[in-house]
């Protein structure tokens, strides 16, 4: 994870959380106000400690700070209980700032976890309170959500699906912004990445988004959460792997927002190592999509490099998945899948192939209409099809290994689970019958 660790740094959105309330002016205002720790019922007891640290001072001060004195952390914490909105904004402004300028300060939570200083549910319960500021609320999102991808090991799962429940509540106290942000920070950790992933509520606020309308922000931050996502091993996820790539495409399609653009590519490069996303990348246009980047204006040339990287990995893709050895290998492991192999474009291309070893292919083709899976059924109808309407010799080949009558066998199941195969099989009949005709018509009158 180490090129992961650097890419956090070039990616970053720079982007606080919350709609029309994270301007730099607001943030000053915020940070213009002097609390008065003695004044409130919380805070009076600790006063003390919170005078210690400052806004807009270094955050390798301030961290220095609490680690010489970690019972600021839990004033802090008590903090959050005030009902004046102002200092509750500031002291979580303070500690997201911090955070944000130098990641390295995790480690006074870290060490305020060891030693029992509670940041779960002093935040938590900002989050579900009836009504509370949306700027309080997603910085308390940010703060608790960073704190759980980066020291994972004090929480729990149940811990993080409470957290991701109280961010998707029927009146969300965050923004969607915040919301998301929140999302992606617990998704830096591998530790919950696939337990979050699949609570509906966050799977499918990362497809609902549109390319065509979302602001970059909010559509940088759903592509990072692909991006965390694409580190886990192939398999180790349930993804809609078509949806996922198609969002993809339309967002190289839509957006010009060079840091959404490049870290699209990114997301790609990693899902090509996944066989079942790849075969969907070359069979969905992507790699057209990719090419016409290449003629777009970019302020960062390095991006035109990534964007001529990501169209020859993709061209290889597409050569591999165009190899007629790659179908063959299907044959033999005698189960069939739906994909690119099995399209219109390949058999075009790859038809009279099947001639090679005496139409070993086609014969290996021919059995697996006596297959028990379903899925095999079908793709072997449909591609005899092809073969059939193809190959000079279709239909007299389809006629020696005498496969026209399992075909009708197949046509005329009435189980419910042969639905899929019962229309395959009409189709091939349909072929192999117009092919019947089209030769009657050849015979000299």
């Amino acid at each position: 994870m180490a090129e992961a660790a650097s890419l956090l740094e070039k990616y970053s959105s720079g982007t606080g959380s919350g709609e029309g309330l994270t301007s730099a002016e607001f943030r000053q205002t915020i940070l213009k106000f002097k609390p008065d720790w003695e004044k409130y019922d919380a805070t009076k007891a600790q006063a003390s400690h919170l005078k210690l640290v400052e806004a807009e001072v270094p955050a390798l001060k301030n961290k220095m700070i609490i680690q010489g004195d970690l019972q600021i952390l839990k004033a802090a914490m008590d903090a959050l209980t005030i009902p004046e909105e102002k200092p509750v904004q500031w002291i979580l402004t303070l500690l997201y700032d911090m955070l944000r300028e130098d990641s390295s300060c995790f480690s006074v939570f870290e060490e305020g976890l060891k030693q029992q200083i509670g940041f779960y549910k002093p935040l938590l319960s900002v989050l579900e309170r009836q009504k509370v500021d949306q700027y309080i609320a997603d910085k308390a999102a940010w703060l608790l959500s960073a704190v759980i991808g980066n020291v994972p090991r004090f929480f729990s799962e149940q811990d993080v699906k409470a957290v991701v429940t109280a961010l998707h509540r029927s009146d969300p106290a965050c923004s969607d912004l915040g919301i998301l942000e929140a999302i992606v920070n617990i998704l830096k950790s591998d530790s919950f990445r696939v337990a979050v992933w699949t609570m509906p509520e966050v799977s499918g606020r990362i497809s609902a988004v549109s390319p065509q309308t979302s602001t970059p922000p909010y559509l940088y931050k759903c592509i990072f959460a692909l991006w965390m996502l694409s580190f886990e091993p192939e398999g180790a996820v349930y993804f809609k792997e078509e949806e996922i790539i198609k969002k993809i495409r339309d967002v190289l399609t839509a957006s010009r927002t060079e840091k959404v653009v490049r870290l699209s590519l990114t997301v790609l490069r990693n899902f090509l190592t996944h066989k079942v996303f790849a075969e969907h990348v070359v069979e969905l246009g992507v790699l057209e999509v990719v090419q016409q980047l290449e003629f777009e204006k970019w302020r960062d040339a390095e991006l035109y490099d990534d964007i001529r990287d990501m169209a020859q990995q993709i061209s290889a893709q597409v050569q591999e998945m165009s190899n007629f050895d790659r179908y063959e290998r299907e044959l033999k492991e005698g189960q069939l899948r739906w994909g690119f192999i099995h399209s219109s474009k390949f058999w075009s291309e790859n038809v009279l192939k099947f001639e090679q070893n005496d139409f070993r292919a086609l014969k290996m083709l021919a059995s697996l209409l006596h297959s028990e899976d379903m899925t095999t059924l079908a793709v072997a109808c449909h591609d005899i099809g092809e073969f059939v309407s193809m190959h000079p010799l279709g239909k007299k080949m389809i006629s020696n290994l005498q496969v026209k009558e399992r075909v009708m066998e197949l046509m005329g199941s009435v189980s419910p689970t042969y639905r899929e195969v019962r229309r395959e099989a009409l189709l091939c009949c349909q072929k192999i019958m117009l092919n019947k005709w089209q030769d009657m018509d050849n015979i000299p009158k």
